[in-house]
């Protein structure tokens, strides 16, 4: 069993385990294991207490690198990153956004201890350019611990973990679907090619992935789909209607979109009779 669907967008075969330690479980193991430790607060403070804050500490640091990471593999998704490249410049870049608070929580921590520590708290409201290297240096082990964390994750959870249907329509479709955003996973109802690259459209909306567009349509054979132009292929049960518009063909797609349809790809579509000829309408094709 897989966990909801908006717990999926990193990892798209991930359980509802999987998905409570990786948003709760591994933060909270290594904070609780800093702060019952004392790390770098000593006798100052209580083992519960040290818990606590180093607890929040972590969780902040955590949310920081998810996010960060997520807006990096939303940046280079034409470029297909390897995973652990975007989850350290991820990590490197939701630190930098998230600076404010984390260190803002840092100085609250500081003054529970004896007022020389105070010499140890980060500048505010903004890292200045002295301070960033021992910014980076005491996240460095943070940023260590989340990359093996999302590493492991992915070998166990990752698009290659799911498991693909028998049938071969299915199954190349689920193959496609497994390099979607899980924001965008859904049935696929059209491609399009764009020089390298293909965009897929889902219900969910449309992206672009790593892939040639001759070879989508050849793994998509067995699909009750065609293609329609040079550049595009439409699932047929995604078809609405078939009208002409300035002398030009197209076929319109329950999600709105609207394809063009070219002469020599015409006489496929005449099998499907439910389709009708209507009056032409805006053709503002993606």
């Amino acid at each position: 069993m897989t966990a909801p669907r908006w717990l999926r967008y990193d990892f798209p075969a991930i359980t509802p385990i999987g998905a409570a330690f990786f948003y709760i479980g591994a933060p909270l193991l290594v904070g609780a294991l800093l702060g019952w430790n004392r790390m770098l607060v000593g006798p100052h403070l209580s083992r519960g207490v040290s818990t606590l804050y180093w607890i929040g500490l972590v969780a902040l640091v955590w949310i920081a690198a998810l996010v960060g990471t997520r807006l990096v593999r939303r940046g280079v998704r034409r470029w297909q990153w390897p995973l652990w490249i975007s989850a350290v410049v991820g990590a490197v870049l939701g630190i930098l956004i998230f600076y404010w608070p984390i260190a803002r929580y840092r100085y609250f921590g500081l003054t529970l201890l004896p007022e020389e520590f105070l010499a140890l708290a980060p500048p505010l409201p903004w890292p200045t350019l002295d301070y960033l290297p021992r910014l980076f240096a005491n996240t460095l082990p943070g940023i260590i611990y989340w990359l093996i964390v999302v590493i492991i994750m992915d070998k166990l959870f990752g698009a290659a973990r799911i498991v693909q249907p028998d049938s071969p329509s299915a199954s190349a479709e689920a193959t496609l679907r497994a390099r979607l955003p899980a924001s965008l996973d859904g049935e696929i109802l059209a491609l399009k090619a764009e020089d390298h690259y293909l965009r897929v459209y889902t219900e969910r909306g449309d992206t672009l992935v790593h892939h040639r567009f001759s070879d989508a349509v050849h793994d998509l054979r067995h699909l009750d789909g065609l293609q329609v132009h040079r550049s595009y292929w439409v699932r047929r049960s995604a078809i609405e209607r078939r009208f002409t518009a300035h002398h030009r063909q197209f076929v319109r797609l329950r999600t709105g979109l609207q394809v063009p349809v070219s002469r020599s790809y015409a006489r496929l579509l005449q099998p499907a009779a439910r389709l009708t000829i209507g009056p032409p309408e805006n053709t503002n094709a993606r």
